[in-house]
């Protein structure tokens, strides 16, 4: 995941919503109106787990299905439901995942449970880790770290226990390791952690055919885009490295 700098609202909103009072009712076609609009903030990835939404790649023969996902639940925040900085591109495992859960909402045994199991460190968080870019927030992508032998998302050991709370609670509630029952299974090449891995041994293999220190740093920073599938994996990795891309 990383932070995402958004556009003001489309020229259309306010139409849109004096055409519609619930966000139910919205036909087809501005469905797609919308999801056009939060690609050209987000790309064509996932804003959470940044698996591709839209197109096959070298690591998924074919995309993941494109859902609009209002980060902050409308079952639980119906005035946002409008809310042009609280709709989020995300693939429709992530926004079945993550579902109409948020901090603070029916989850006093997750965090009795985590508190348990993190004593010390754990805290009820006030959200989860906001994709959007602001001035007065941390950056998404530094909420996260990677094991890079298995692939696996963590919280960034740096964070205060708020923050961190935040990243665990994240990571948990989206299921962006795919811990779900129904998840793939652990050696399975859709499993996210083997994707993430899939995606860096390409840029692995392209790079042992480069010898130019320049090139290979531009590489990098193309696998690193944010537009790019898993690209905060691949710059996590780049500054496991000593690189600053």
């Amino acid at each position: 995941m990383h932070s995402v700098p958004r556009s003001p609202e489309p020229d259309y909103w306010e139409q849109l919503k004096t055409k519609y009072q619930r966000w139910e009712d919205l036909e087809g076609l501005d469905r797609v109106q919308i999801r056009d609009s939060l690609v050209e903030d987000f790309g064509p990835i996932c804003a959470y787990c940044e698996r591709p939404c839209m197109s096959p790649t070298p690591t998924h023969d074919s995309p993941d299905e494109e859902t609009i996902d209002h980060f902050r639940p409308r079952s639980r925040f119906h005035h946002l439901s409008f809310d042009w900085l609280n709709l989020i591109y995300a693939c429709q495992r992530c926004n079945q995942s993550k579902n109409n859960q948020w901090p603070g909402f029916d989850d006093d045994v997750t965090n009795q449970w985590l508190a348990a199991a993190y004593p010390g460190r754990y805290m009820a968080p006030p959200e989860y880790v906001n994709p959007n870019a602001t001035d007065d927030r941390r950056l998404a992508q530094e909420f996260f770290t990677y094991d890079f032998d298995t692939g696996e998302m963590l919280p960034a050991e740096e964070l205060d226990p708020a923050e961190w709370s935040m990243a665990v609670r994240t990571i948990r509630d989206i299921d962006l390791n795919d811990n779900d029952a129904n998840a793939p299974g652990e050696y399975d090449p859709g499993h996210l952690w083997n994707r993430r891995l899939a995606h860096l041994n390409i840029l692995l293999s392209q790079l042992l055919q480069i010898n130019d220190t320049s090139r290979l740093i531009d590489l990098i920073g193309q696998f690193a885009l944010p537009d790019k599938p898993f690209s905060g994996f691949i710059v996590a990795y780049a500054k496991e490295l000593g690189l600053d891309i």
